[in-house]
């Protein structure tokens, strides 16, 4: 399968992208398609700059307040998904705020999210390469059913 659309949930911290955003946004960018980020903070046009910069064409934003970002976060993703603007795969750094925006996620949309990825590739399936055994072996997991699927790095 192509991946025509991927989303990268960006994090921020005292208005500067989080360097794993920045990799994921390069990863996106390499699979090919449309990307963008969704951005879970405060000062949303601060950080927008630099994800264009990145490769992100449109930047979606919820700022969850005084909260922590995984449950308003992950409501505001699945409320855009429901009302029509469906991504094919959505990137998630391994952070506190990507495994719990993730997490939460993955139950509302009732899709699986593959966790602690070292590489992806869309090469007719998503597949996502994990290290097993204390890194001495790897695996890759195809995603399976529709989209939109789901990984953390």
């Amino acid at each position: 399968m192509a991946v025509s659309t991927t989303w990268v949930f960006a994090e921020a911290a005292d208005g500067k992208v989080a360097s794993i955003t920045l990799e994921l946004l390069t990863k996106a960018r390499e699979l090919g398609g449309t990307v963008e980020a969704f951005y879970g903070g405060a000062d949303a046009d601060a950080v927008a700059e630099t994800l264009g910069k990145y490769g992100a064409t449109k930047v979606y934003a919820a700022d969850p307040g005084d909260a922590l970002p995984g449950a308003p976060v992950a409501a505001a993703m699945a409320a855009q998904i429901e009302g029509g603007n469906r991504p094919d795969l959505i990137l998630f750094g391994q952070t506190y705020d990507g495994r719990d925006v993730a997490g939460r996620l993955s139950v509302k949309l009732d899709r699986p999210a593959l966790t602690n990825g070292i590489d992806i590739s869309a090469n007719g399936k998503v597949e996502v390469r994990n290290a097993i055994f204390g890194g001495n072996t790897l695996v890759q997991t195809a995603f399976d059913g529709e989209p939109p699927f789901l990984a953390l790095f």
